[in-house]
């Protein structure tokens, strides 16, 4: 189990509407054009100087590689990081524009800008952004033409710094010595008073700055007043005339620096004698809070959002009006909706690890682990999960002489007491209760009641994430199913993280509630249905729906409630699935539905078999013929194979596994799988290698295991 895998923001283009320059060009008639315009970066006049900033900044992002080239061959990067210090706002609003879009489009412009001390130039450029801004603020000058340069200059800033702080790991030292904690932090003071996507747009930054970097984290708990200003954003409920969604996401993005600078806090109110009590209740107080506010802004409708994107995506453009740089009234709505995608992936994200971080206190933990292991001693816990590797010496079921356990069970039947019934199914209710009783006082009980239901609706596959373009040119409607995809895949992974923290901490309570369980079975296996009806396109959607599966079926010991139907489609996906790790969780999902018991011998029978045959059988077969094989399922289906037949007393295990001769059958498999074993590149593959080497061992002592058990019998 682990944190949501770190993300990036998008780039968006003019956030605040800034006006573009006049006859800027966006493409020339021949390379030899590129010299003029770059002399004229350094023109005297200055309508002339944000001209040609303008008009690099359109050829550089254009189709045209070979003015592209010639531009950045001729030091086009050098001249716009000069122009950040131009005394004209105009030119300098051009240049960082220009510079921010080359950046985010080009990994290799960035690592240049970083090598061209950009850091510099921004820093001189800071102390007259914030001087501006104060004059907006205070009122001294109205929000258009020279106010609204300022803020996207601004903006522009602050997002070239945060995509080099992304893409550049060697920048984050020297954006750390910048010193940018109270500029990015005054944003937020005045998040009432300044453009919803300004204030954002500082958010994304100190929320990537923040990322797992103990400089810019101490830099914020040490500044006067941040945490308390961050904590005011999250209660806000309105942000002056900022829309729902801005507000949101405003409160978002605070929440998300929080819990970024949340684990150091804690350690230092930890490492304090006379910590105050409430210092430590304002955190979690606002861990509450962010999950709220993620809440509210998770539930929508994706389905008609999808439904509307498509209908954007697929509509001719305008007639009425002239091609430009500037979007059209469509694509700006389909930009918005976009944007308003990126920002709920942020929200899941922040969700999932917060959910993963403080799901279960770790006194939670301590407490449910406790009645747990109680509850299952006092049941008579079986040891199927240890690795086969030396399971035999492990094996209590048949005696040194090959005697079995009869007389031995004899004898517990006779000692049977009523009080020692009574106080199993006692302890069975105490761990439920306290189980129920940690999820209402932790993170848990809030995320199951304000999470889970909208988390579950964005899981469900929208029309616009299955839709496939018509033909090359639908460009925007591949950007569309790859947005709605996205978000669907977030969910997912959201919802898993949930899964797993329930199966390692609080596996009481995820027994307890099987109408849960199976609720939540039914919602994965239909969006497994509909992602598998839609084809190839939708398919990196299945990986993590199959992932949720199986982390679901083992929380509860694989009392799933799989139909006939469901195997066969689980089957499926093991056998035509594209990816080795895509087959090997389907095959984890079946491995582990057959393990349920009793009263399940046709299912077991139904995996077990094409366990056997169809997965490790048919890929040794292949293998020997001198075919290339998946390797990784095959050491999955063997693992556990040997969980789920580890006990003949499994009401399963005499019809099946004896009689439909199974161990003949992988005494048959040994030999090859060695060599398969072998043919594992240990310098390149080296942690598939072992686990391959060991599931050959474990094979050959389950071989010797199962014959003796039988000979026992």
């Amino acid at each position: 189990m682990g944190k949501a895998q770190k993300r990036t923001f998008k780039s968006r283009a003019n956030p605040l509407g800034a006006a573009t320059v006049p006859g800027a060009v966006t493409s020339v008639q021949s390379t030899d054009e590129v010299p003029a315009l770059l002399k004229k970066l350094a023109a005297s006049d200055a309508n002339d100087r944000a001209w040609a900033a303008a008009s690099a900044s359109n050829l550089l992002l254009s189709d045209d590689g070979a003015v592209r080239r010639m531009l950045l061959s001729n030091n086009v990067i050098g001249a716009l990081v000069e122009r950040l210090s131009d005394s004209v706002p105009d030119v300098v609003v051009q240049a960082s524009g220009a510079l921010y879009a080359l950046a985010a489009a080009d990994h290799g412009a960035a690592v240049e800008i970083a090598r061209r001390n950009v850091y510099a130039a921004v820093q001189t450029l800071l102390p007259r952004l914030a001087s501006a801004i104060d004059g907006v603020i205070k009122g001294e000058e109205q929000r258009d033409g020279a106010c609204k340069t300022v803020l996207l200059t601004a903006d522009n800033a602050i997002s070239l710094l945060r995509v080099l702080c992304e893409t550049v790991p060697a920048s984050l030292d020297q954006i750390n010595d910048m010193a940018l904690i109270p500029f990015l932090v005054s944003f937020f003071k005045v998040a009432d008073r300044l453009p919803a996507t300004l204030v954002q747009t500082a958010g994304q930054f100190l929320h990537t700055l923040t990322d797992e970097n103990a400089a810019a984290k101490r830099a914020l708990l040490d500044h006067s007043d941040a945490v308390d200003v961050l904590c005011g954003v999250v209660r806000a409920t309105q942000l002056g005339a900022a829309s729902a969604d801005d507000t949101a996401i405003v409160r978002m993005l605070a929440g998300a620096v929080l819990m970024n600078i949340k684990d150091m806090a804690i350690e230092r109110l930890e490492d304090m004698d006379d910590a105050p009590v409430e210092e430590a209740r304002i955190w979690e107080d606002m861990t509450r809070a962010v999950l709220q506010v993620v809440a509210g802004f998770i539930a929508f409708d994706s389905h008609e959002t999808a439904a509307r994107a498509l209908q954007l995506a697929t509509a001719p453009p305008p007639t009425d009006i002239v091609t430009g740089p500037e979007p059209s009234a469509q694509e700006a709505e389909l930009n918005r909706l976009c944007a308003r995608l990126d920002y709920v992936q942020m929200a899941l994200e922040l969700a999932a690890n917060i959910f993963t971080d403080e799901g279960a206190t770790d006194a939670d933990a301590a407490a449910i682990d406790e009645t747990v292991q109680t509850a299952d001693e006092d049941a008579g816990s079986d040891a199927s999960d240890d690795e086969m590797a030396g399971a035999g010496s492990d094996d209590e079921d048949v005696d040194s002489d090959g005697d079995s356990d009869k007389e031995a069970d004899q004898d517990k039947d006779t000692d049977f007491d009523e009080n020692d019934m009574n106080e199993i199914l006692g302890n069975e209710t105490v761990a439920a209760r306290e189980a129920e009783a940690a999820v209402q006082q932790s993170v848990l009980g809030l995320f199951i009641d304000t999470i889970l239901p909208p988390l579950l609706h964005l899981a469900e596959p929208t029309a616009a994430a299955l839709a496939t373009a018509g033909n090359d040119d639908d460009a925007r409607i591949a950007s569309v199913a790859a947005d709605f995809a996205a978000l669907h895949e977030r969910a997912l992974a959201c919802f898993n993280n949930f899964l797993l923290v329930v199966e390692e901490s609080l596996r009481p309570w995820f027994t307890a509630h099987g109408d849960s369980v199976a609720k939540w079975w039914h919602v994965l296996v239909a969006v497994a249905e509909r992602v598998l009806s839609a084809g190839p396109p939708a398919g990196a959607i299945l990986d993590p729906v199959i992932g949720c599966m199986w982390t679901l079926a083992r929380g509860v010991g694989g009392a799933v409630p799989a139909t006939p139907e469901h195997i066969e489609g689980l089957m499926h996906v093991a056998r035509t699935a594209a990816t080795p790790g895509l087959r090997s969780k389907a095959v984890g999902v079946l491995g582990t539905v057959a393990r349920r018991q009793p009263g399940f011998v046709d299912t077991n029978r139904r995996i077990g078999l094409f366990l056997v045959d169809d997965v490790v059988g048919a890929s040794l077969h292949a293998f020997v013929q001198g075919e290339r094989v998946a390797v990784e399922p095959v050491a999955e289906a063997l693992d556990l194979l040997f969980d789920v037949y580890s006990d003949a007393a499994y009401d399963y295990d005499a019809p099946v596994f004896v009689g439909e001769a199974l161990l003949p059958r992988l005494r048959q498999m040994y030999a090859p799988m060695r060599r398969l074993a072998k043919s594992v590149d240990r310098r390149t593959r080296r942690r598939l290698r072992d686990r391959c080497d060991l599931a050959a061992q474990n094979l050959r002592a389950f071989i010797e295991y199962k014959a003796a058990e039988r000979r026992g019998a």
